[in-house]
């Protein structure tokens, strides 16, 4: 079963960076070598002139990284069809308050942004903060969530003692066609909460693992509900997904952004 791992390794955080020391020192030796020494040399061209504009690139790409966007990609095949394995995300993280950059905490911040459901968020794993896993909310805080026969029933927040809180959040499940994903023949359903529409996958010759489930005490095993703060998360490839069934919920504060682009 894999994980849902959104980073990959460290060095593949630093591809333009390389890239960029790799070209400026080249492109500044070609010129050099045609310098007419003969010429006045322009401040601009001063070597401290050329080193401070690096500087200031690197910063500004650094910062972009740590505050607003940052690229993840997909190592395994846990979020498929809607996220495959090679595949890239775009992260958006301004507001949720949790700041690094190539895994070392910068700031952090009250968050302004919450996740909504359906949101496919990256975020750092509630017992390994150094590894990213990138899931699909399912749940939100006070939610109370059931997850049986490969069927996900979930009762919204109470607004108040005396209001009714019986009627769940709507979902529906139809039949897609087989899909074939590393050699394995699964079984696609277009799956929908509330507005929420996305294809998830199912492996029709596994059972369901209950007891691997996460217990949480007072609640039969497939049962949860959702503390304060907190979110409840899944795979779309339901059966290939290690998520919040195995391990639990995820902080708020453990997410990193939400996913606004693929390619």
């Amino acid at each position: 079963m894999h994980s849902g791992a959104a980073q990959g390794e460290w060095y593949s955080q630093l591809r333009l960076p390389l890239i960029l020391v790799i070209i400026c020192p080249i492109h500044a030796f070609i010129l050099a070598r045609r310098y007419d020494t003969t010429q006045v040399r322009a401040w601009f061209a001063s070597w401290w002139a050329t080193l401070s504009c690096f500087i200031v690139v690197m910063f500004i790409s650094a910062s972009f990284r740590t505050f607003f966007y940052e690229p993840f990609s997909i190592p395994s095949a846990s979020m498929s069809p809607s996220l495959n394995v090679g595949q890239q995300i775009l992260v958006s993280k301004w507001g949720y308050g949790n700041y690094r950059f190539l895994g070392h905490q910068i700031l952090r911040t009250q968050a302004s942004k919450k996740p909504e459901r359906g949101d496919i968020i990256v975020f750092q794993h509630p017992q390994s903060p150094e590894v990213d896993f990138v899931k699909r909310v399912i749940a939100l805080p006070g939610e109370r969530i059931v997850y049986r026969n490969k069927t996900i029933t979930i009762k919204p927040v109470c607004k108040a003692k005396r209001s009714p809180c019986s009627k769940p959040v709507r979902f529906t499940k139809e039949r897609l066609a087989d899909l074939t994903v590393q050699q394995f023949v699964l079984h696609s359903y277009q799956e929908s909460l509330e507005d929420n529409r996305y294809t998830v996958l199912e492996d029709p010759n596994r059972a369901e693992l209950l007891e691997h489930y996460f217990s949480q005490t007072g609640r039969v095993s497939g049962e949860w509900l959702v503390p304060k703060g907190h979110y409840f998360v899944m795979g779309d490839n339901r059966d290939n997904s290690l998520d919040s069934r195995y391990w639990g919920f995820v902080p708020q504060a453990n997410i990193t952004g939400k996913t606004v682009y693929t390619w």
